[in-house]
């Protein structure tokens, strides 16, 4: 795995590159302010509720069947918002290996993925909604040319 799945030159420090300017000053600012109910409930509405679970076992199915338990739940992601401090289970994954192929026996036919605790996806997929509205509300990102991964956008199909 260590072979297959590392980068031999990760250690390496990359010079700065000749040519790049720094971007202008952002007009609009980032979103800093608590997380709000409605941005969790907006991502566990969206999740695919047979989504499998991390280390804790606790589904998406959880949250989406028990609006109550969702609000205790953002009241604890708002808490790790403004303290900062991400917990150590967010950070913690089951790693397992689904076939490439149909009958794959060699490791290079598995494609390894993680497993994360559902609360901590939750907490960073807000972040990362904050995070593109700040970058395209800014100009940051031409989606000209990076399409994939924004909403609204068809992404990679496009290009080819």
């Amino acid at each position: 795995m260590r072979v297959t799945y590392s980068d031999p030159v990760r250690d390496i420090q990359v010079e700065s590159m000749d040519g790049l300017n720094r971007p202008q000053e952002p007009v609009v600012p980032f979103d800093l302010c608590r997380i709000r109910l409605g941005e969790v409930q907006a991502v566990v509405r969206k999740a695919r509720a047979k989504a499998a679970g991390g280390p804790n076992g606790i589904t998406y199915a959880v949250y989406k069947n028990c609006p109550e338990l969702t609000k205790c739940l953002w009241k604890f992601i708002a808490g790790v918002w403004e303290s900062g401090e991400i917990p150590d289970s967010w950070c913690v994954a089951d790693g397992i290996y689904i076939p490439k192929e149909k009958d794959s026996v060699s490791f290079e036919q598995f494609r390894p993925i993680s497993l994360l605790n559902v609360e901590g996806k939750i907490f960073f997929t807000v972040l990362a909604k904050r995070l593109t509205q700040f970058l395209l509300a800014n100009s940051f990102i031409s989606t000209s040319i990076q399409k994939a991964g924004f909403p609204g956008f068809p992404g990679c199909l496009e290009h080819s």
